[in-house]
Formats: structure tokens, C-alpha cells, sequence
């Protein structure tokens, strides 16, 4: 087996092979499709701009104000849940 040639991080399937699956998966995505609309959703899903991530600092200072956050430092105790069960 060798190593991808594409991310240099996988193995290969075989020894013939030069991707590793799920680049070979991503390289016949691009072949497939357009290589600009693929890249157009990829920066559309996996990009924040600007006004989303201020959008999602709101939201988690709004989550924390209103301690919707749970604390994962301290387990609840059994009543706790019980109180938390009959809420929802």
C-alpha cells in the first residue's frame, strides 16, 4: 500500500491506486461535476463571512445569558434530572 497522493495522509486501497477512498470520492465529484459549482458550494457550506459569525457569537451570548448552556464540568445529580425530565 501507499500513501495518498492527494492529502498524504491515507493509505490506498491497492497498490495501483494513487487516492485513498474518500479523495478518490472527492476527485470523481469534481470530474463528474463542474469543478467551479463544486467549488462554489463547498465555500458556501464550509465558509462563515463576517455577519455569520457575528451572527453565531449573538446567539451563544444569548445561550449562555439565559444559561441554556449546560456546564459539562459538574454532572447533574439524580434529582436534578428529574427536574430537568418533567421541564421538557
Amino acid at each position: 500500500m501507499t500513501i495518498c497522493s492527494y492529502c498524504n495522509e491515507y493509505e490506498t486501497e491497492s497498490y495501483w491506486t494513487k487516492y485513498c477512498p474518500d479523495c478518490s470520492m472527492l476527485r470523481r465529484m469534481l470530474i463528474l461535476h463542474n469543478s467551479k459549482s463544486c467549488l462554489e458550494i463547498l465555500k458556501r457550506v464550509l465558509i462563515r463571512n463576517p455577519t455569520q459569525i457575528d451572527y453565531k457569537v449573538q446567539l451563544e451570548l444569548k445561550k449562555k445569558v439565559n444559561n441554556d448552556i449546560e456546564d459539562y464540568d459538574k454532572p447533574n445529580t439524580r434529582s436534578q434530572k428529574k427536574v430537568v425530565e418533567k421541564i421538557n
